[in-house]
C-alpha cells in the first residue's frame, strides 16, 4: 500500500467537501483504501503501508477528466486558424477546402502505425494539465476500414498504463466524406451499419455531429438508435453552429452527453436536465467561434456540466485541463469550485464512469498534487502546474 500524507487541502469532490491536513491510503489494486484527516488512519491499514509520500502541504484533487477530444489525426490546419482570426467563419473555411475534410485527407494518408505512435505521444501531454481520463473520438477517416482501425488504435491505447485512461468514441458521423459522389443520406445508412463492428473494435460511445451543414436530427437519430442496438452509449455534438435540435435529440435518447450547446436555449437546458443528460462544454472552442453556451440556464435547470478541451487540429490545440478550468471560471463565469467539479465529477458522468472523478474509499486512485495550496490558484495561474500525478496509485508525472 501507499500513503500520501501532509496534504494541505484535499478537494474530495464529495459531500465531505475539502479536508484540511489530510492523508490518503492507496491499495495495491489501483483504488483508494482510505482518505481523511492525517492522524486518523486506521491502524490495520497503516501496517500494510510500504511507501510513504510527503505532499508538502499542497492542494490535491482527483485526476481531471477531459470529456471531449479529437486526438487521433495527422497533419495540421494552421492556415485556416489564421483565416478564422481574420474573420472567416467555420462554414467559410469548410467551403475553401479546409475544416474536417482537410484533416481527413492527411489522416487517410498516414499509416496506422504512424497514427498510433503520434496519438500516444500527443496523449501523454494530458498528464501535464492534470488529466487522468480522456474521452477520445475517431472521425478523421470517414470510411469504414479507417474508422474501425482508428477505434482499434484508441482501444489499444486505452490498455496502456503510461497514458491517461482513454474512453474510445466512434465518430464516423463527423462530416460528409470527401469522396466523389458521397452523400450525407447514404453515408448515414453506412455509419448506422458500422456501429456493431465499432463496438467489437472497442468503442464505448457513438457520437454524431448533429448541426447545420452536417447531420440532421433524423439522420443523427438513425445512427444513434443503431448505436444503442449495438450496445454503444450515445452522445452528440449538439447545437454548436446553429440551433437545429441536437439537444432535444440527446434528451429524447437519454444520451450520456450533449456537447458544445453554443446555440441551445433555456428550454433545451430543461429538457437535458429532465433526461439526465450531461452538458459537456468546451470554453476554448466557444472563444474560437465567438459564442458562449447558456451556462446560467444550464446550471439553473440543474444540468450536470462537464468540461473538455475539444482538442482537434483545427480549432483547439489545448491539452491542459487545468487551463480549461481557468477558462471556465473566466469565460463561463463559473466559480472555481463549480469548474473543478465539472472537470472531475461532471466529467466522470459524461463518460459514464462511477469509479473516478472524486476522492473517496473504493474510487480509483487517480490523483493530482498541484503547485498550490488552495483551489483558487486555478483561476489565477491559467494552466496551474501539477507537481505529481498518480494513475491508479502509480506515479506517472513528477
Amino acid at each position: 500500500m501507499r500513503r500520501l500524507h501532509n496534504i494541505g487541502r484535499l478537494f474530495t469532490g464529495t459531500q465531505v467537501g475539502v479536508i484540511e491536513k489530510a492523508a490518503i491510503i492507496c491499495d495495491d489494486d489501483e483504488h483508494i483504501a482510505w482518505c481523511g484527516r492525517e492522524g486518523e488512519e486506521p491502524r490495520d491499514l497503516l501496517g500494510y503501508v510500504a511507501h510513504d509520500e510527503d505532499c508538502g502541504g499542497g492542494l490535491m484533487t482527483a485526476g481531471l477528466i477531459d470529456a471531449h477530444t479529437h486526438p487521433l489525426y495527422a497533419g495540421n490546419r494552421m492556415a485556416e486558424v489564421a483565416m478564422r482570426s481574420a474573420g472567416a467563419s467555420y462554414e467559410d473555411v469548410a467551403k475553401a477546402g479546409g475544416g474536417i475534410v482537410a484533416t481527413v485527407k492527411a489522416t487517410r494518408a498516414a499509416t496506422p502505425e504512424a497514427l498510433e505512435q503520434s496519438t500516444a505521444h500527443r496523449l501523454r501531454r494530458w498528464f501535464d494539465g492534470g488529466a487522468t481520463t480522456v474521452e477520445a473520438k475517431t472521425g478523421y477517416h470517414l470510411e469504414r476500414e479507417g474508422e474501425l482501425e482508428a477505434t482499434r488504435i484508441l482501444k489499444r491505447l486505452s490498455d496502456r498504463n503510461d497514458l491517461p485512461r482513454i474512453e474510445p468514441t466512434f465518430l464516423a458521423a463527423h462530416a460528409t466524406p470527401p469522396d466523389r459522389g458521397a452523400r450525407l443520406g447514404s453515408y448515414t445508412k453506412k455509419v448506422a451499419d458500422w456501429c456493431a463492428d465499432a463496438h467489437i473494435a472497442g468503442a464505448r460511445f457513438c457520437d454524431v455531429f448533429c448541426d447545420r451543414g452536417y447531420f440532421s436530427v433524423s439522420q443523427s437519430r438513425r445512427i444513434l438508435k443503431a448505436a444503442l442496438e449495438a450496445q454503444l452509449i450515445p452522445r452528440l455534438h449538439a447545437d454548436e453552429l446553429a440551433r437545429t435540435g441536437g439537444a432535444r435529440l440527446a434528451a429524447e435518447l437519454h444520451a450520456a452527453s450533449a456537447d458544445h450547446l453554443l446555440c441551445a436555449n433555456r428550454g433545451d437546458a430543461i429538457a437535458l436536465a429532465r433526461a439526465g443528460v450531461v452538458a459537456t462544454l468546451a470554453p476554448g472552442t466557444a472563444l474560437s467561434i465567438g459564442k458562449l453556451p447558456p451556462v446560467k440556464d444550464l446550471m439553473a435547470a440543474g444540468v450536470v456540466i462537464a468540461l473538455g478541451t475539444d482538442h482537434n487540429p483545427g480549432t483547439s490545440g489545448i491539452t491542459s485541463m487545468s487551463l480549461v478550468v481557468a477558462m471556465a471560471v473566466a469565460v463561463f463565469k463559473m466559480s472555481v469550485e463549480r469548474a473543478l467539479m465539472a472537470a472531475t465529477v461532471g466529467g466522470a458522468l459524461s463518460v459514464s464512469r462511477s469509479d473516478r472523478g472524486a476522492i473517496a474509499q473504493s474510487m480509483l486512485a487517480d490523483l493530482v498534487l498541484w503547485d498550490a495550496d488552495h483551489e483558487g490558484a486555478f483561476a489565477w495561474a491559467y494552466g496551474l502546474r501539477p507537481l505529481r500525478v498518480w494513475r491508479g496509485g502509480a506515479q506517472v508525472l513528477s
